[in-house]
Order: structure tokens, then C-alpha cells, then sequence
């Protein structure tokens, strides 16, 4: 099965009703589109349990299984990735997964039209949101704010200036990277020049891993020192090359694309699904180009928002009882 490759057309023009629910969108920042609006995560599951601060939304992919015996309860199934920006010391990550059957309480089994697309809320179903995040609201705070973090980040500008709370908001393209030569993805416009943003080039400082003109600089300060000898590194440029500004790697039940040989997991690093006891198996990884997409300022205060590689393990059997977002494993391959 080939790896399917997520870029971002930062050029093209996204509809809005592209990023909506009843559309299913892949996509990386913004307000998450739920999928199964009744069982949302409640606030204190989008809590970082080390610095009680509401975690950030950082992506979501809309993956259904379509195989003998999981098209059936995973016809619609979608990732959420969330993590926290203000913690440096070994940083919170949380990954959800749900799935729906083809024929459940919220979307027909067509595609909807444009014209209801906004209408398809979890407000429908009576789930209020935080007007600040998405997430869901709290009857503690009015079921107007998840939290008194984002409570007071609405009404305080000294706040909405500190805080990352709503990262840029991008779809996700989709395409095949046909025998790891990484083919041409599903964009208007392939050789899409990322440099020509005279005004977000000037605050992107040259070899970082905002600049996408210098990646290769990039990835070899990040992959611990640039040690050109490591066989780890040389394939992962090999494997970047024709694509270099991908930002998502899926390959369920295959292997993950390393950046290196440092942190790399062994099998009893990574926990068994919690629901069914299956051990968890790799997914999809998100790439440290997606930095250069997200744009968080940098701190002279504090480390950065910053990684290697984001490795997500699921569930092999997607199983489907009990709790209907289900939590996933993230493992961090860590740039320092």
C-alpha cells in the first residue's frame, strides 16, 4: 500500500464550507470540525494535566478504513491531534479517534450540499462550544467558554497577545507517494514557490524550520547536531526529496519515516489500546515542515513549539465499544 502524503497549498483559495463537519475535512489549525457532535471530549480532557491550560488544536485527519470488516462501523473516522504550547519540559500531546457508521444520527449517507453544510453544528444536538477554541463549553462558564483561561483571554487583549490559542488554518491536500518517490499530490499547482511572501519571509529567520527554502539547513540542525552520517537522516531526505514541503506521512500498519537514530521507540514504548488490550500500531506521523505553516512567534523567554517527528499509534482493530472518542498514542521524536 503506498504512503499518502498531506501538503498545503497556502496559495489556493479554501471554501468554507470545505471546513466544515458535513464536508469532513483534513486540516491542520483553526476550530476542530467534530465529527460525533453528542460525545465531544469534555474540557478537562483538553486540559494539560501539568500546566492546567486548555491544549491547543493542532490538526485532524479524516482516515475511514475501508476494508473487509471495518467499512462498517468505520465508514467516517477522524484523528484529532491537540497538544500544549505552554509547557517545554516534556510537552503534553493528546490524539482522539472516532468513527461513525455510514448510516448515523448526524449526516446522510450523500454528501450534503453547500448550502446546509453550516448549519450540520453540534448546536443541532443541543452541545454548546467555546466561543474562543471550539471545544466544548462548561456550564460552569455559561456554556460560552470551556474554561476561565479562554474566559479571560476573550476579554482581555493584554492575554489574546500572550496565548497561542487558534493556530492558522489550512486543508490538508491528499496524494501518493508511489513506492517512496514521493509522486506529484493533489494541488493545482505543484511547484507552488513558498518563497515569494516577501512580507513572511522578512520575520522567518533563515534555517529554521519556518523557512522552507532552507529545509535541508533545517532538518540538519534539528536532527541532533546534523550528523550527516546518520543512515536514518539520508533516508529521510531521500524520501522528502521530491515533496519536500509535506507535512503529513499515512501509512496505517506500516512504519514511520525517522529523522534520525536517536528516540526512536521499541515496541514496549508504546502502550496497548486501552479499550480492547490490542497493541497499538503506527498510523501516520506529522512532519516538522508543518512548522513552517503555523507560524508561532518565536520567544527569547522560552523554547518554541517545536519537533522532530510526531508519531500517531492506533488501535489496529479501530475498535468501536465504550467511549466514542477514544484516546491515541503520540510519540514525540524530539529535535534537541
Amino acid at each position: 500500500m503506498p504512503v499518502l502524503l498531506g501538503t498545503i497549498d497556502k496559495h489556493s483559495i479554501t471554501q468554507p464550507h470545505e471546513l466544515t463537519s458535513a464536508f469532513f475535512p483534513s486540516k491542520v489549525g483553526g476550530k476542530p470540525a467534530w465529527l460525533d457532535f453528542n460525545n465531544i471530549p469534555e474540557a478537562s480532557e483538553l486540559t494539560c494535566l501539568k500546566c492546567n491550560i486548555p491544549l491547543v488544536f493542532l490538526c485532524q485527519l479524516y482516515a475511514p478504513i475501508d476494508e473487509p470488516g471495518f467499512s462498517n462501523f468505520c465508514f467516517h473516522r477522524t484523528l484529532f491531534v491537540f497538544f500544549c504550547n505552554e509547557c517545554r519540559d516534556e510537552r503534553t500531546f493528546t490524539v482522539f479517534r472516532t468513527q461513525l457508521r455510514r448510516v448515523n444520527e448526524y449526516y446522510q449517507e450523500e454528501p450534503a450540499d453547500i448550502e446546509v453544510a453550516d448549519t450540520i453544528t453540534p448546536a443541532l444536538w443541543g452541545i454548546q462550544l467555546c466561543k474562543v477554541c471550539g471545544c466544548k463549553s462548561t456550564v460552569e462558564y455559561e456554556n460560552i467558554y470551556c474554561s476561565l483561561h479562554h474566559k479571560n483571554i476573550d476579554i482581555n487583549k493584554e492575554l489574546k497577545d500572550k496565548f497561542i490559542v487558534v493556530l492558522p488554518e489550512y486543508i490538508i491536500n491528499e496524494g501518493c507517494d508511489e513506492d517512496s518517490e514521493n509522486a506529484s499530490l493533489n494541488s493545482e499547482d505543484d511547484e507552488s514557490d513558498y518563497s515569494d511572501d516577501s512580507d513572511d519571509a522578512a520575520h522567518i529567520p533563515k534555517g529554521s524550520l519556518q523557512d522552507m527554502d532552507g529545509i535541508d539547513e533545517a532538518l540538519l540542525e534539528m536532527a541532533y547536531a546534523g550528523d550527516k552520517d546518520d543512515e536514518y537522516f539520508e533516508k529521510f531526505k531521500k524520501s522528502i526529496s521530491s515533496v519536500p514541503e509535506q507535512i503529513i506521512r499515512y501509512n496505517r500498519l506500516g512504519s514511520p519515516l525517522w529523522i534520525c537514530t536517536k528516540s526512536i521507540p521499541e515496541a514496549k514504548d508504546i502502550p496497548s489500546c486501552q479499550y480492547c488490550g490490542k497493541q497499538r500500531s503506527f498510523e501516520f506521523q506529522i512532519m516538522p515542515q508543518m512548522l513552517y505553516y503555523l507560524k508561532l512567534p518565536e520567544s527569547s523567554t522560552k523554547e518554541s513549539f517545536n519537533f522532530g517527528i510526531l508519531a500517531v499509534y492506533t488501535c489496529p482493530d479501530s475498535c468501536d465499544d465504550g467511549q466514542k472518542y477514544k484516546k491515541e498514542f503520540l510519540w514525540e521524536q524530539s529535535p534537541l
